[in-house]
């Protein structure tokens, strides 16, 4: 069809009409749906059904998450799924306590002679006479010691290595050797201990010395495992024949695939301690000791500890036979 229309050549320059045109207040139409927009996804963030299926969508996360790690529990062995909590952390020593039930002690030289009575009066008295290491157990002590898991997972205790104080033991010690009761020992794991030996490991308790065989190591070797608050208790019966020695244990364990260490002190966080008794008790300023050292001239056990001077009570005991009670 035909037109009367003008055409109109199209170019990039401003005419008068178009800047007329710029310069009046623009229309707010493009304000107003941008505000309308605003408006609408506000609506939607505030909306019941958002937040209802906000709630729905985490509590569907949080179960996914909690069966997903129920499944790889149940896969993988439970040493071998890493743990939140720090390796280093993973066992808490609960209690080290002396069990010892019988046997000598030495009564350190710095103590004098008082000291002799003072250790006598608390012991006929009950109180705590093995506190304050005013003595030291002689020739052999034992120590229960308890541990506890605190991993979610597995702790495996692979070793237990006794670490001296100075790389080595020292020469037994002088003072006066007495006899006494202590505590008493539970049905817990026994191990034994040579602590002065070349090379001092923990071996399980056997008939005689030649029967141990280590515990940790060697072709028989056991572990000890600790599920998360499970305790476990060992008694460690340790022996010196040649010297004074001060040693910790460090613990060898692993957990997640991880291996860590820690280290077991004695009471109040000071190494254990253990001497030799000296092959000539004519070495010792005192010894006290009760009548099962010594025959009694009848069948009557007196609760009493008799008392002799180092030279006495190795002159006394130089024939090897049980000599007779003292007179008190």
């Amino acid at each position: 069809m035909a037109t009367d229309r003008r055409g109109t050549r199209r170019t990039g320059a401003l005419t008068r009409a178009s800047v007329r045109r710029g310069s009046g207040q623009r229309p707010p139409r493009p304000e107003t749906e941008e505000g309308q927009g605003t408006t609408g996804r506000m609506r939607f963030v505030t909306s019941p059904t958002t937040w209802l299926l906000g709630i729905l969508l985490a509590v569907v996360t949080v179960t996914f998450q909690d069966v997903l790690t129920a499944s790889v529990k149940a896969i993988l062995p439970l040493d071998r799924v890493p743990d939140r909590l720090s390796p280093q952390n993973a066992i808490d020593v609960v209690e080290v306590r002396d069990v010892k039930d019988f046997g000598y002690y030495v009564v350190r030289d710095a103590d004098g002679a008082g000291g002799d009575g003072k250790i006598l009066e608390e012991i006929s008295s009950g109180g705590p006479w093995r506190e304050g290491r005013k003595v030291v157990d002689a020739g052999s002590a034992d120590w229960m010691i308890t541990v506890q898991g605190r991993a979610s997972q597995q702790v495996r205790i692979t070793d237990i290595v006794p670490v001296l104080e100075g790389g080595r033991c020292e020469k037994p010690l002088g003072g006066s050797l007495a006899n006494f009761p202590s505590q008493g020992v539970m049905d817990v794991i026994p191990l034994e201990l040579e602590v002065d030996a070349p090379l001092p490991r923990l071996t399980t308790l056997g008939k005689d010395a030649e029967d141990a065989k280590p515990f940790f190591t060697g072709p028989q070797a056991k572990h000890i495992t600790l599920n998360q608050n499970e305790t476990e208790a060992f008694i460690v019966h340790a022996t010196a024949s040649t010297g004074y020695c001060r040693w910790r244990y460090r613990v060898h364990y692993e957990i997640g695939g991880s291996t860590a260490e820690t280290t077991i002190s004695g009471p109040r966080g000071e190494p254990f301690e253990l001497t030799a008794r000296l092959p000539d008790a004519s070495g010792y300023r005192k010894v006290y000791f009760p009548t099962l050292d010594c025959v009694l001239p009848d069948s009557r056990l007196p609760h009493t500890w008799y008392e002799q001077t180092g030279a006495e009570y190795a002159r006394d005991r130089r024939s090897g036979k049980v000599p007779p009670c003292p007179k008190s």
